[in-house]
């Protein structure tokens, strides 16, 4: 990073904390804002003369503008600050020469309309720069993120972890349990609905080596790369998606048994639906990952189920249901590296809907295991 991208990160931190401050009711006259205690006058000056390019002693339009555009924080943005930058440059050159004097550029930089307009246009920028200020009584510090740009902040988080190992462990037990155990204590059976075990361990038994395979190799690597990020996270979208199938089976197809951990393989395609929206903006290409991932997982679950019904020993409702409740689960505990408001009513609206669909399956599933069907 140059040393203009170092100025301009500062020159952001003021700006942002400064803003805080003044908009703080419960900030005191002894809560020095941030702006003070860097030294107002010794920032501005060191501000100043990076602007000033050619050291006649004053900051012309031009200078300023150059300043800002030149650094590769806000490249995208040099359109959208040309029009602010002007008309406040416009409102504090006083005796229009288009040159600002220290006194000029001193109260332009620090004058509340300067900052708002500023602040408001910045703000994508901002909220990746510098950490949120603590809204507490007092500004206690601000520290900046080792990042150069929002986008591919997710990218940079995949890395293997000697604990990324769950999705590995859970295809070992599932390729030794096929060939060394029989799947009968193992798979969900209509009949036998009070062993309630049965509505997980059916993951561990598979109708064919094929079966297997294909559910083992696809649940690595589709859900290996989602672990390096989530973790211990993806395990337990998993074993929802895996429940979510059995109760979704079991209650619309109560008479039909249930073997295969494709439903908690669906609910890692749908996990990868939940991180892109979860985290849009920090990733490199949200939008082809969400038409990749959504557009099979549409095909694959309510083409084929409203096409086929279940058909040929394949269960598509428990794919189905899988799918919904990996994507509504790892909406509500995947990582969301940087959250926003309508993140936060997303994750609301799905933990109701998830709480309230697996409370009605569950009844209705209590239902029929009374009523011995």
């Amino acid at each position: 990073m140059n040393e203009y991208a170092l100025w301009f990160i500062d020159f952001f931190m003021i700006i942002r904390c400064n803003m805080e401050a003044k908009e703080s009711e419960k900030s005191s006259e002894n809560e020095v804002i941030l702006l003070r205690s860097f030294s107002t006058e010794i920032f501005c000056r060191s501000i100043y003369y990076k602007c000033d390019r050619d050291h006649d002693g004053f900051v012309s339009l031009e200078e300023f503008t150059a300043f800002i555009k030149t650094n590769e924080q806000v490249t995208s943005s040099t359109e959208p600050l040309t029009p602010i930058i002007l008309n406040n440059y416009e409102r504090f050159d006083q005796n229009h020469d288009n040159k600002l004097d220290f006194e000029e550029f001193v109260e332009m930089i620090t004058n509340d309309g300067f900052l708002k307009d500023f602040t408001n246009l910045g703000n994508r920028y901002v909220k990746f720069l510098v950490v949120p200020v603590c809204r507490t009584r007092r500004i206690n510090k601000v520290q900046l993120q080792r990042m150069h740009t929002i986008t591919g902040m997710y990218e940079n988080e995949v890395k293997f972890k000697p604990t990324d190992i769950g999705m590995i462990l859970l295809s070992v037990i599932q390729i030794i349990l096929f060939y060394t155990s029989s799947k009968d204590p193992l798979e969900f059976k209509h009949d036998k609905r009070r062993e309630v075990w049965r509505y997980m361990t059916y993951m561990f038994t598979h109708n064919s080596p094929f079966h297997l395979v294909a559910n083992v190799a696809i649940q690595l690597l589709v859900g290996l790369p989602l672990e390096m990020v989530h973790s211990w996270r993806v395990l337990i979208i998993y074993c929802a998606g895996v429940l979510g199938g059995s109760l979704f089976q079991s209650v619309i197809y109560p008479d039909e048994d249930l073997t295969g951990g494709s439903p908690g393989v669906y609910s890692i395609f749908t996990a990868h639906i939940a991180t892109v929206i979860m985290n849009w903006r920090e990733m490199s290409q949200p939008v082809v990952q969400l038409i990749l991932f959504s557009s099979f997982t549409v095909f694959d679950t309510i083409y084929k189920y409203v096409t086929f019904r279940n058909k040929d020993d394949i269960s598509y409702i428990s794919h189905l249901g899988g799918a919904i409740c990996g994507l509504l689960v790892g909406v509500n505990i995947l990582r969301n590296l940087r959250e926003t408001r309508v993140e936060k009513i997303i994750w609301w609206i799905c933990i109701v809907v998830y709480v309230g669909m697996m409370s009605t399956f569950i009844g209705l599933e209590i239902a029929l295991s009374i009523s011995g069907h």
